[in-house]
């Protein structure tokens, strides 16, 4: 008979919350979420804003702004007809 092994949650060291997406990375993340970890041990500006790291993921954000701007649309424009397709309003 197969023994059913309950695993417990990885649990975030920094936010307390269950690690789920990047799991496999746990303990090279140093027990938190990519994301704790990007901001506890790389992002060394105000942590709303992005930081000199390619994989910030604000910084993300400000070169997507940018690239949508530059194709004569408005981000936030964009963002609400988003919200608007999520909740079907």
């Amino acid at each position: 008979m197969e023994s059913i092994v309950s695993q417990e949650p990885l649990i975030c060291v920094r936010c307390n919350l269950p690690v789920e997406k990047n799991a496999a990375s746990y303990e090279v993340f140093e027990r938190m979420h990519w994301l704790c970890f990007h901001l506890e041990f790389e992002h060394h500006d105000d942590p709303d804003r992005p930081c000199g790291d390619p994989s910030c993921p604000w910084w993300h954000i400000e070169v997507l702004r940018q690239k949508i701007v530059s194709l004569g649309e408005d981000p936030d424009q964009t963002i609400k007809l988003a919200i608007k397709d999520r909740w079907h309003l």
